[in-house]
């Protein structure tokens, strides 16, 4: 069943056509990705659907029942607020229907109202009512779930001030409070931005079990391919809808541009015979018959279906000179931030042509050792040596050395002022600024196209070391491929931070992970540190004499692990039975409270209230053992 119906929408800002006859329609357990090029509209048509943001004309039917849940790029919160009462305050109805039930059991407790039998009884009638209410509201899971969201999104702690947040950590906040919603529509702008590998497989296993809709605005491949299966591609102002996963949708439309292509070709050679007749026409002063060839003419000019997101040029990475082979090498590296632990002795050597994906949990110091490397920090233990004619370039994701006041063009000049306006200019369309785009100015800017205007910078300084901190952060879909090509037919070396394990995939020749202050080396593309990963923690050991008295320890803590995991296993059983045990004998104790003899007797009123939230007390410990174990 369609919950949202969308036709012949429209959205202009200005004389500048955003939307134009867009048409679609949203089932009710739809998983849907919306890509596009960066300032296509993605955005605007989510605020649209979310009702932040009016249209120009068309209609939207959204089913009046439907609850929607809108996560945008930024968040506001009230900064006296922790983290854990912005995530609390989504359950505001519970709470109060919670209070209410608290108030009724002290009003039934107590002495006076058993000396009236009939508001005794209307009393039992309305707890009654309102408890099967909070129950199907979920009441007793608020905790459960509030503690998955902090967990699933990386907060360790609940009470942390939310104005002492990052702007990262306050997208998270805001992720975990539409969560939390469970809305019949999820309507998500970039949910992936700012989470850690950990954090983003969370998500990836909530969204693929949320029983509801889902409209998500991504630039992360990976993530499209596992969860959606359906994409919108917004282009030219109009959506094509295509079947499938991310992956899907590339081969059909890798098909149908083929397809295009060959019509373009149809269609150029036609106009050059209609150009042809044209003038044979005129030139024998035919000119009925030359008329009616200018107006086929006239119908196949406005078809073309060359596109600037078409364009065949190409971003390409020159360096100035070759390095040597050893293009750097990290000698008992230390480094802290006051208590905090961040590397520790690390030894690692790199070679030319080496493309290293370096990965880890959010705030455990990957940038950190880019910084280092760039010589932004100093080591505070061990040394950083380069090898022969190392040129190394920095690409920082905060952006900060930029001239707000200058325009694209000026920015990306200076970088190499011994190239001409032709050259510079041809370059810009590479990284996708066509026409009067170069003119913009810098302080104006989207973070995609600050991360484009980086990259132009850091491309034209000719290093053979590139050390690139979340290059692909803010990028659309078509720019990552830009700079994926690029990046593969770089001649020098790569050291690249990354959340993004698509690009991981297609760049990453070994992979560096972070791990409580120590950097674990594989020496392998993102696939084989996958391998890697999944495999069984347990130890091979060769048989021969020296080692048999290792081989028996394994052993036997293998046998006391899975021991161990035997006795959880018990537990939860355990657990569950107890909870099974303690729902029927709530469910016994509510019919008790609503017998005549119970609640009209105030001695026996308040013997079963007391062991009915006795029961409730039980289960809520109960509950929380469970989730502790699981």
């Amino acid at each position: 069943m369609a919950i949202v119906n969308v036709s012949n929408l429209n959205k202009s800002f200005g004389i500048d056509t955003i939307l134009e006859d867009i048409n679609f329609l949203i089932e009710e357990k739809d998983k849907i990705g919306l890509v596009g090029l960066n300032g296509t509209g993605k955005s605007t048509l989510l605020k649209i659907l979310a009702g932040q943001m009016t249209y120009d004309s068309g209609n939207i039917y959204i089913d009046r029942n439907i609850k929607i849940g809108y996560l945008a790029q930024g968040a506001k919160f009230e900064t006296h607020q922790t983290v854990g009462e912005a995530l609390s305050s989504i359950f505001q109805e519970q709470q109060n229907q919670e209070k209410e039930l608290h108030r009724l059991e002290a009003l039934m407790s107590s002495p006076k109202v058993y000396e009236n039998e009939a508001r005794l009884e209307g009393l039992m009638h309305q707890y009654s009512i309102l408890f099967e209410d909070f129950k199907a509201n979920g009441g007793f899971e608020i905790q459960s779930r509030i503690r998955g969201i902090l967990n699933g999104l990386g907060f360790n702690d609940a009470d942390a001030l939310i104005s002492n947040l990052s702007g990262g950590q306050k997208t998270r906040l805001a992720l975990g409070q539409v969560l939390l919603e469970s809305p019949d529509l999820l309507l998500l702008d970039e949910p992936t931005n700012y989470l850690d590998l950990e954090s983003i497989q969370w998500l990836e296993t909530f969204l693929k079990d949320y029983p509801k809709a889902l409209l998500v605005v991504s630039h992360d491949r990976y993530f499209l391919d596992n969860i959606v299966g359906k994409i919108f591609e917004l282009e030219n102002n109009h959506i094509s809808v295509y079947t499938g996963n991310y992956s899907d949708y590339v081969n059909k439309k890798h098909a149908l541009t083929k397809v295009l292509q060959k019509h373009e070709e149809i269609r150029q050679k036609e106009i050059e015979k209609l150009e042809s007749n044209i003038q044979t026409f005129i030139s024998h002063r035919n000119y009925v018959q030359a008329e009616s060839r200018r107006k086929r003419l006239e119908d196949l000019l406005p078809k073309s279906i060359v596109k600037n997101s078409s364009s065949p040029v190409r971003l390409k990475f020159d360096i100035q000179e070759t390095s040597g082979k050893e293009v750097l090498q990290i000698e008992n590296l230390g480094f802290s931030y006051g208590d905090k632990n961040i590397l520790s002795d690390v030894n690692l050597k790199v070679f030319r042509g080496e493309r290293i994906g370096i990965i880890g949990p959010n705030g455990i110091g990957k940038s950190t050792l880019l910084k280092i490397l760039a010589g932004e920090l100093e080591p505070q233990e061990g040394f950083i040596h380069f090898g022969h004619h190392v040129e190394p370039v920095y690409f920082d994701q905060e952006q900060q050395d930029f001239s707000p006041d200058a325009t694209i063009l000026d920015e990306v000049w200076n970088s190499a002022p011994g190239l001409s306006l032709t050259e510079i200019r041809t370059f810009l369309a590479s990284l996708l600024f066509f026409d009067d785009d170069v003119e913009k100015n810098i302080g104006v800017l989207s973070g995609g196209e600050k991360s484009r205007v980086a990259l132009g910078k850091a491309i034209l300084q000719g290093a053979n070391l590139l050390l690139l901190d979340e290059p692909t952060n803010h990028l659309d879909i078509l720019s990552k491929e830009k700079l994926e090509d690029a990046l593969k037919a770089f001649k020098g070396t790569i050291i690249a931070v990354s959340h993004d394990r698509y690009f991981l995939m297609k760049i990453a020749t070994r992979i560096w992970e972070f791990d409580n202050g120590n950097i674990i080396d594989f020496n392998g593309n993102f696939n084989y540190y996958l391998e890697k990963k999944s495999e069984s923690k347990k130890q091979v050991i060769p048989e021969n004499k020296e080692n048999k008295t290792l081989l028996r320890k394994v052993k036997l803590r293998e046998r006391k692990e899975r021991e161990k995991k035997k006795q959880e296993q018990r537990r939860l059983k355990q657990l569950e039975e107890s909870i099974l045990e303690k729902e029927k004998e709530l469910e016994k104790l509510e019919h008790m409270l609503c017998q005549p003899e119970v609640y009209s007797n105030p001695e026996n009123s308040q013997k079963v209230n007391t062991a009915y939230n006795q029961v409730i007390s039980d289960l809520e410990h109960l509950y929380e053992q469970l989730d502790y174990e699981g």
